[in-house]
């Protein structure tokens, strides 16, 4: 969305009655600074923004900033809206999430609008460096090519014994014409020597998550399915017809305290119902030791893609070693090394190619 329609926005809901909205504002951001350590090599921080380190300092694959308006319109009813700037987008603003939230009672959410799609036990705060202890979730996890959409959310707290429970319902859509990460496959040549772009469209996105946490843990169960829909841009202008399939997602994640010691896991399962029936296994298992204001940690996960046959169509792992210092209450600095290790079959998609990648940040929350 433009600037101007932005400000538009923005300033319409602030110069609304004080009477009527209460409006709070709060932001995020972080200033990343990366580079690969060998010549000829490329790493991939960010599979949906094309956020990549090659051998030069560059602060653009993740550096971003966000700034979010809570506009308080009744005592149950709140708008949201949220404007990001990244540097992938070379810092032109974005107005990436903007929906209400009706609180019905203590237990029951309803929220309607744009927002991100909660696949992932990081999904819903994957911007916010600050909110989790490494650099960036692991990228080769976090790797689809859609992450938002429009729908509804509705969500039910309730308590299980001694345990805090959550279940998530949710329903939208989203269409993206020119889809960024698909569009950077398309300059491998991945979809022949003529497609330019690549339109995504995923219908009927329909989910649910179900959390539950006690005093050492908090776990996260994912299920969602979608229709989808791609078509291929010729350099022509004609448009080539795509895939008209379906996926389903599966998953859970979470985290365990073992004080000292913090273990985080994710496992995903991803099932695309086409002839050559392929699935995305992938997961997630972190360590991390608590040490005061210093967090150091390891990192690896591993995603594949599988076909009926048996095949390899694509493999990579990624493990990374970092540390995290939190210097104030609001900001914290980390440093992270990751080696990225192509795998991909011979037939498959290796075109990541194998890279050892340093980067340097501060993420803070105000």
């Amino acid at each position: 969305m433009k600037l101007s329609t932005i400000i538009v926005v923005v300033l319409g809901i602030a110069i609304s009655d004080v009477s009527i909205a209460d409006i709070k504002f709060s932001g995020y951001g972080s200033i990343v600074a990366g580079k690969g350590l060998d010549e000829n090599e490329r790493f991939t921080a960010d599979f949906f923004e094309v956020g990549q380190y090659e051998d030069k300092l560059t602060f653009n694959p993740e550096s971003m900033l966000g700034l979010q308006m809570n506009a308080g319109l009744s005592d149950d009813l709140m708008f949201t809206a949220q404007v990001t700037v990244k540097g992938t987008d070379d810092f032109e603003p974005e107005l990436s999430w903007y929906y209400l939230t009706y609180q019905a009672n203590d237990d029951w959410t309803l929220m309607l609008g744009r927002r991100n799609i909660p696949i992932y036990y990081y999904s819903e705060f994957y911007d916010v460096g600050y909110a989790y202890t490494w650099m960036r979730p692991p990228s080769n996890l976090y790797w689809w090519q859609v992450v938002q959409f429009n729908g509804i959310h509705v969500s039910r707290s309730f308590e299980l014994g001694d345990y805090s429970s959550s279940l998530t319902m949710y329903y939208g859509n989203e269409y993206t014409e020119d889809n960024k990460e698909m569009g950077f496959y398309a300059e491998q040549g991945f979809y022949g020597p003529n497609t330019i772009e690549v339109n995504e469209d995923w219908r009927h996105i329909t989910g649910f998550n179900w959390n539950i946490s006690g005093e050492m843990f908090d776990v996260r169960f994912i299920y969602m399915q979608h229709k989808l829909d791609r078509d291929y841009v010729q350099n022509d202008g004609s448009i080539v017809v795509g895939p008209r399939t379906s996926q389903t997602f599966y998953g859970v994640g979470g985290s365990i305290d073992l004080n000292p010691v913090t273990v985080l896991f994710e496992y995903n399962y991803v099932q695309r119902h086409n002839d050559v029936e392929d699935t995305w296994p992938t997961y997630i298992l972190s360590l991390v030791y608590n040490l005061d204001e210093y967090q150091p940690y390891i990192v690896y996960s591993k995603a594949d893609q599988e076909r009926v046959a048996g095949d390899q169509f694509e493999e990579h792992s990624l493990v990374g070693y970092g540390l995290r210092y939190n210097f104030t209450d609001t900001a914290s600095l980390k440093i992270q090394y990751d080696e990225f290790k192509d795998e991909g079959g011979p037939n498959g998609w290796a075109f990541h190619g194998d890279s050892s990648t340093i980067a340097i940040g501060v993420d803070f929350i105000f």
